[in-house]
């Protein structure tokens, strides 16, 4: 049998409630199983989801199961790693296929094999109407991007691409996959899908994760970005826009688990030196303020 056009890498630390329901939205689509692999990559310990894997796995040939030690985010880089497939596209272990969704990804592979554009699936985040958006620049494709490129969920690239990086790369360890998505930068053709193909299923009580989240969102990112402005890979405009608006979301964060304290497993204690980095607290403030004020005039109908 040959190469599959696709590989969907789904790492994972062994949540049963999460994984089965999302191999069952992909085998679930009707898509011939010679088109396309499944690569799943555990670093956990559960004994119970091993075992459920693998008779999930006898079920099907075209799975690919196999046990790593590799840190929490960089079990995606594993996953890749033994993918087979033209094309590779990233899968949230709690994140399921919608209705199509397989046939839509095999149809890009099949219409784009020629000329490979740098893709990222963005599932709707843009809200605007189009589904498609088409960037001739590296720059104009991060500026679009937004900070959505901090997020792995859209992750979809071509298997030569990243057969191309280094041996010796060293991948960031918060975002990895920022290492593969920022690696093209001289390409000619860029491109946002912005579908919804993806469906994410509700946490319930389980952790999400525990590494300190504004360290990540408020440091690291903004520092991958500068990074980019450096070596001259997009301008202080696309830096400065993209910056700003990643405060917006840490800003979301800040109010979600802080000033509400909803549950999450996330460390939190980094807040007020991670803040004061490439922001400071009272630009967040400033930013709360403002989105509480829109909150409360779209509730009163203002």
């Amino acid at each position: 049998m040959g190469k599959p056009l696709i590989s969907l890498c789904i790492p994972t630390n062994g949540v049963p409630q999460w994984m089965f329901p999302v191999l069952d939205s992909i085998f679930g689509q009707g898509a011939e199983e010679a088109l396309f692999e499944v690569v799943v990559t555990d670093n956990g310990n559960n004994e119970e989801f091993q075992t459920r894997m693998a008779a999930y796995a006898q079920a099907h040939s075209n799975i690919v199961y196999e046990k790593t030690s590799a840190l929490p985010f960089l079990n995606e880089i594993e996953a890749y790693k033994r993918a087979s497939g033209m094309f590779i596209k990233f899968l949230n272990h709690r994140t399921m296929l919608t209705e199509g969704a397989l046939h839509a990804f095999l149809k890009f592979v099949q219409e784009n094999i020629e000329t490979k554009p740098v893709v990222y699936f963005a599932n709707g985040v843009l809200n605007k109407p189009q589904d498609v958006f088409q960037y001739e620049t590296f720059d104009q494709y991060v500026a679009n991007l937004s900070y959505w490129s901090s997020w792995s969920t859209g992750m979809g690239f071509w298997k030569s691409d990243f057969e191309n990086i280094p041996e010796n790369t060293v991948f960031n360890e918060l975002f990895p996959h920022t290492t593969v998505l920022f690696r093209e930068r001289n390409c000619n053709r860029y491109l946002i899908d912005n579908r919804v193909l993806l469906e994410e299923l509700p946490t319930g009580t389980i952790p999400k994760g525990s590494y300190d989240l504004f360290y990540a969102f408020a440091v690291e990112y903004p520092g991958i970005l500068c990074d980019l402005l450096r070596d001259g890979s997009i301008t202080k405009e696309t830096f400065i826009q993209v910056k700003e608006e990643n405060l917006g979301f840490i800003t979301q964060l800040y109010l979600d688990y802080v000033v509400r304290k909803k549950p999450c497993s996330y460390d939190l204690s980094s807040f007020d030196n991670s803040i004061q980095v490439f922001y400071s607290k009272a630009a967040l403030n400033k930013n709360l303020r403002s989105r509480v004020s829109r909150a409360i005039k779209n509730k009163l109908g203002l």
